[in-house]
């Protein structure tokens, strides 16, 4: 099983925060993300609809674009050229980076790298989803057990009890998948729509259910 934030992401050096990835375990990253969520001043820069409410600190870096009805309860970063809402509820201790686009979704605690899709409704919760990937429309990253016991990575206690998913890079995830609390996927790999997913996915490969059907090549499938 991986752990290394290198694993997942190959594009570190292109994300805003950097040094939120220079930690052993991926789900360390969102302590990391805390610390620098904390030291930021609240900036607006880009251009809000109608009916949008902000609380705590909130930076929205140039050419975003929030849209009507949405809320947003800082700390939270936006970086630039996104598009958010109409209707989003992006919660506090969020980093969002360049060029993504969300949805009629709800986003808390977690660290959305840059190009990222989530355009429909769903919820991501103390996740980190790489460059690139993409959720289907109903995706849920579910980040507490139904026990309240700290979450388990293949097995293994993290001393968190609260943690999502982790999404590689360009790894699609289809429509009303599911990833347990403590999933970890590689990165270009295929969720198929409806899976219920837990556990270490590896890179490269499609999965339906929770089993591993197809490996993809460098071409492709």
């Amino acid at each position: 099983m991986e752990t290394k934030p290198s694993y997942f992401f190959k594009k570190i050096k292109d994300f805003c925060f950097p040094e939120i990835f220079d930690v052993e375990n991926v789900w360390e990253i969102l302590k990391k993300k805390n610390e620098v969520l904390s030291k930021l001043k609240p900036e607006i820069k880009g251009s809000l609809g109608k009916n949008v409410h902000f609380e705590g600190n909130v930076v929205i870096e140039e050419g975003t674009r929030v849209l009507h009805n949405c809320i947003i309860e800082g700390p939270v970063f936006i970086g630039k050229n996104c598009v958010i809402g109409p209707n989003a509820h992006i919660r506090g201790s969020t980093m969002v980076g360049d060029n993504c686009k969300i949805g009629k979704a709800e986003i808390k605690g977690s660290v959305i790298m840059n190009n990222v899709r989530a355009d429909h409704f769903g919820y991501v919760g103390d996740s980190v989803l790489g460059d690139s990937s993409h959720l289907g429309a109903g995706v849920v990253t579910a980040n507490f057990r139904f026990d309240g016991k700290n979450v388990k990575v293949n097995g293994k206690d993290i001393g968190l009890r609260k943690f999502g998913a982790v999404v590689g890079d360009n790894t699609q995830v289809g429509v009303n998948a599911t990833l347990f609390p403590g999933t970890l996927i590689g990165s270009n790999s295929w969720i198929y729509p409806g899976a219920i997913v837990r556990g270490f996915i590896p890179e490269n490969v499609i999965v339906k259910h929770n089993e591993i059907i197809k490996k993809i090549g460098p071409g492709g499938i």
